[in-house]
């Protein structure tokens, strides 16, 4: 009779996290991509400052998102406003709703950050 409630229990835990790594792990993800951007996007700048090559810049953006483990949808250098323009994605964890169509596009967010050469 107590392992009737007890296992009643363990997959009443085992639903709720579940449930706590479907709707929080895109949350995360955001906030981890947004974080590598802004670090990617300093560095990169940072780097750059006194000897700006395309070369130099994608190499910078490369090295940083592999350090921070996401992945770079584009890193540019905007003249008009002497910035670096760096936007990346971050896939998040999921069990179940990653695959369905309608909420795909949440498990991979994306972030982008604009950071003046210094």
């Amino acid at each position: 009779m107590i392992s009737g409630w007890l296992i009643k229990v363990v997959l009443g835990i085992a639903l709720a996290g579940a449930i706590v790594i479907e709707v929080g792990s895109p949350l995360v993800a955001k906030a981890q991509a947004d974080d590598a951007a802004t670090q990617i996007a300093d560095e990169t700048s940072f780097r750059l400052r006194d000897n700006f090559t395309q070369a130099q810049l994608e190499e910078s953006c490369t090295t940083e998102a592999d350090k921070r483990d996401v992945e770079i949808v584009t890193c540019d250098f905007d003249r008009n406003t002497n910035e670096v323009v760096v936007r990346v994605r971050k896939e998040a964890r999921s069990l179940v709703l990653k695959n369905w169509s309608a909420t795909e596009d949440w498990y991979l967010p994306e972030a982008t950050k604009r950071r003046p050469l210094r």
